[in-house]
């Protein structure tokens, strides 16, 4: 019975025998060759008809074409088919297998082969329409493209730029994604963003493919030429190429072998291309005297607080600068010579933070001025010079001239620059004389011998007269120490240096008790820096590692530290940047190394 019914399926299917494509191989991978097999059953054919032609698109290309007659076999599945449809034919057919050997293109994801003609009687007939294929990715391909693109190739001297990078995992990929180097070179200044939110979104159009791109870094570069910012590293998993594996058995003294296809989880690596950058030196056509350096679109403006004050008293001037150039970074103005003004040394504060697609930099400068005597007077004007890439030419601000009228105050201006005396008895006031004057006030007898021994015939007077001069010295020693410490901000910071270092590492506990591990590196980038920033009052911000070694080496500090400290602020803004975590313990361990270091360079 049942080789009736296998009969009568594979006649039906015989009956509806009609042209159909099939495909050579499972799996069609990219940039490998396969067969596209049109299956044409003999006894349709046209009689007046050419060779078959194949017109393709989207980057596929026609090797060779090849034809062979053939039985064709239906399946079970087949035979159901056209048996429950109701076709009356027997047994199998006789077909034309026409196989076009294509070559895939170098993209993944599903596209369109192109159109298979054939001429019949002279006319141009399409016998397919649009053949849709999906293309993956070779297994011996990598499993991760990753790209470094940057929005400018050829910039100025100074000039920001951005680089944005790209992931795109293929359906091979199976994860254990760690970047090994992220490293841009040292001809730049870097601003790097943090990628903890990079967000993998599928592929359109393709099967388990995922991509991901956001804005990793803005740069600036700091000599002219042709630089490179060197490829970024990256390591992964992937499934490994099928392969045969043949496998023996023994079982009741026999052996057995069978075969099967294994595929293994392969550790690999991947990199960027080097990315090439063309830096032009500024022109030096309509370049400024005062020129700042700054290669940008910037702002300045410069006022006082007030221009009417009295002798004693003081006045501010203020300062702002912003601008896109260099991250993180801005020049100072040349001042004027404030004539007849004491200044103190100014205070500056600088912040950055990404405004659309641009890292904007600003600086604020507070200058504290004490008029010396009174009278009017005149302030010149500060400018500030900068080039605009946009506009390919140099820019100028102006702020002032200011005129200041100063009038004279309770208290000479030169004491209070001056450190305090030994103050006498105080002086009668006339009052006080006028008091006196209005009463006789008798002196009365309060022993019969009187003592007219003067103090100064004592003994005991000249010991602590001489004990107050040592003691007059030392106080008056230590309020001028403190007044000029105080005056002193490099004094000032250096010596809250250790307290500030205690709090910055109260803040990298904090977040690595919460898993927060970009915000444990960047306490720990920050609160290195801030802390060479502080006992050395150089600003480190800002400045490549190069200039930064440089800086420190002047400073006399030894060779093995600032290894060290040039090592350690890599591994902070690696791990910081990275699109991976390392684990807790080396979290911890990196913690406690920067801790280290730090009590080594008090």
């Amino acid at each position: 019975m049942k080789r009736i019914i296998l009969f009568c399926l594979a006649a039906a299917l015989c009956a509806s025998a009609r042209p159909s494509l099939q495909v050579d191989r499972e799996r069609i991978e990219s940039g490998k060759t396969f067969g596209l097999q049109l299956v044409f059953p003999l006894n349709e054919l046209p009689e007046n008809r050419s060779d078959l032609l194949i017109e393709t698109a989207n980057g596929f290309s026609l090797v060779k074409l090849d034809s062979s007659d053939q039985v064709i076999r239906p399946d079970i599945e087949d035979m159901f088919n056209t048996f429950f449809s109701g076709s009356r034919n027997r047994g199998g057919y006789k077909a034309r297998i026409y196989t076009f050997n294509l070559k895939a293109p170098k993209k993944t994801g599903r596209f369109s082969v192109g159109q298979i003609y054939m001429t019949i009687d002279d006319q141009k007939r399409n016998l397919t329409g649009d053949i849709p294929l999906t293309i993956q990715r070779a297994y011996t391909d990598d499993a991760l493209g990753v790209s470094l693109t940057p929005s400018k190739k050829s910039v100025y001297e100074g000039e920001q730029f951005s680089v944005t990078l790209g992931f795109h995992t293929y359906e091979h990929f199976e994860g254990g994604l760690q970047a090994t180097d992220m490293n841009t070179g040292d001809d730049f200044i870097v601003h790097r963003s943090d990628l903890a939110n990079m967000k993998f979104e599928p592929v359109e159009g393709t099967r388990r493919e995922m991509q991901a791109s956001a804005k990793f870094a803005w740069l600036s570069a700091t000599k002219s030429g042709n630089l490179q910012i060197p490829p970024f590293k990256f390591k992964y998993t992937k499934r490994g190429e099928p392969k045969v594996v043949e496998e023996n058995k023994q079982m009741g003294g026999m052996t057995f072998s069978s075969r099967s296809v294994k595929q293994e989880s392969v550790e690999t690596e991947t990199q960027t291309p080097i990315i090439n950058i063309t830096v032009k030196p500024l022109p030096t056509e309509g370049k400024p005297a005062n020129f700042s350096g700054m290669v940008g679109s910037y702002s300045f403006s410069a006022d006082f607080d007030r221009t009417e004050l009295k002798v004693g008293e003081a006045m501010t001037l203020t300062i702002n600068i912003k601008g896109d150039g260099l991250p993180g970074s801005i020049t100072d103005p040349k001042l004027p010579d404030f004539g007849e003004f004491r200044s103190v040394p100014p205070e500056n504060e600088i912040n950055k933070k990404i405004v659309g697609n641009k890292v904007i930099t600003t600086k604020n400068i507070r200058v504290f001025l004490y008029p010396k005597k009174k009278g009017e007077f005149t302030i010149p004007e500060i400018t500030y010079s900068w080039f605009n890439p946009s506009k390919k030419a140099y820019e100028t601000a102006k702020a002032g001239p200011w005129n200041v009228t100063v009038e004279k105050g309770e208290a000479s201006a030169e004491a209070i620059f001056q450190a305090p005396v030994a103050q006498g008895p105080a002086a009668v006031q006339k009052q006080e004389i006028e008091s006196l004057g209005s009463d006789i006030r008798f002196i009365h007898k309060v022993n019969d011998k009187a003592n007219n021994t003067a103090p100064y015939k004592s003994i005991l007077y000249w010991a602590v007269f001489a004990a107050a001069i040592p003691f007059y010295l030392i106080v008056t020693f230590a309020v001028r120490s403190r007044r000029k410490h105080n005056s002193d901000a490099a004094l000032v910071r250096k010596g809250k240096a250790n307290k500030m270092l205690k709090a910055r590492f109260a803040n990298a506990r904090e977040a690595l008790k919460k898993g927060d591990a970009k915000a444990l590196y960047a306490a720990l980038e920050n609160g290195l820096i801030d802390y060479l920033s502080d006992k050395t009052n150089l600003e480190f911000k800002g400045m490549t590692r190069p200039q930064m070694k440089e800086e420190l080496a002047k400073l006399g500090i030894k060779d093995e530290t600032i290894t060290a400290i040039d090592n350690w602020l890599e591994k902070c803004a690696f791990a910081r940047f990275a699109p991976v975590n390392p684990s807790q313990d080396e979290q911890q361990k990196m913690l406690n190394d920067v801790e280290k270091l730090c009590e080594e360079l008090r």
